[in-house]
């Protein structure tokens, strides 16, 4: 075969728009959508999710994205729109639903169905994600943990590399979790993270590895990939890299 290798820079909503892509993609997705239920939990990643996942089932219902979240992290001084969405986003056998949130849909899935919940930190190499938790019951992770292990609902972490941490997950819980800690919690979550590497193999058949990261004026969190596999292969990631260039930076 001949094997080429394509070195290319993401920034950090690029990445978000690559990963929507690639889950939508995944034929596990796909049936979850058009077989079962899938449901979307509200945050920054899941929000191009949730714009891929309508599109897929072309669903043209308009909703205020600024709001589809729950916590966010944003830099100090900034000023976003007070408030989060009413709803996370069902795809129930091909329909979308505007009118349920996790808490309430929770308790009604089952095997076959499918949960998406973003994270704030992965562990490449263990192939596992933790999120951060505020509220003091465990917010949305709870009724998630509920489903996946009471219900056999599967769950995926849609999150971009930019959140790669160097150690496990259950050890950064033991620090951050610690009885003289201050800030918030962190928990593990259990499900299957699904990355912009992810992304790329579904999407052209390349595999693609993190190379480099970082830069100002916009490219901050962003990564450099190589991606290397066939002509053909590299090809296609030419062509999805130059589609993502006009995506705007996350704004709320």
């Amino acid at each position: 075969m001949n094997c080429q290798i394509y070195e290319f820079f993401l920034t950090v909503a690029m990445g978000k728009r690559l990963i929507a892509m690639g889950l939508m993609a995944e034929p596990e997705v796909k049936a979850a959508m058009t077989e079962h239920r899938l449901v979307i939990v509200a945050g920054t990643t899941n929000l191009y999710v949730a714009e891929e996942a309508l599109k897929a089932v072309g669903d043209e219902t308009p909703f205020d994205k600024k709001l589809y979240h729950r916590g966010v992290t944003v830099a100090p001084g900034a000023k976003i729109e007070p408030g989060q969405t009413p709803f996370d986003l069902v795809i129930d056998h091909g329909k979308a639903r505007f009118d349920a949130d996790i808490f309430k849909i929770a308790g009604e899935l089952t095997t076959g169905d499918m949960i998406m919940k973003g994270g704030n930190a992965l562990h490449l190499e263990s192939r596992q994600a933790g999120v951060l938790i505020g509220h003091p019951q465990g917010g949305t992770l709870m009724s998630i943990t509920a489903a996946h292990i009471g219900q056999r609902a599967q769950v995926i972490v849609p999150i971009g590399l930019e959140k790669r941490v160097d150690r496990p997950i259950t050890e950064l819980m033991a620090l951050t979790n610690a009885l003289k800690a201050q800030g918030p919690r962190l928990s593990y979550i259990p499900g299957r993270p699904y990355t912009e590497l992810d992304a790329l193999r579904a999407l052209t058949g390349a595999e693609a590895e993190l190379i480099a990261a970082g830069g100002v004026c916009g490219a901050e969190g962003g990564v450099y990939l190589a991606a290397k596999g066939s002509a053909e292969a590299v090809e296609r990631v030419r062509e999805i890299v130059k589609s993502l260039r006009a995506e705007a930076p996350t704004e709320i």
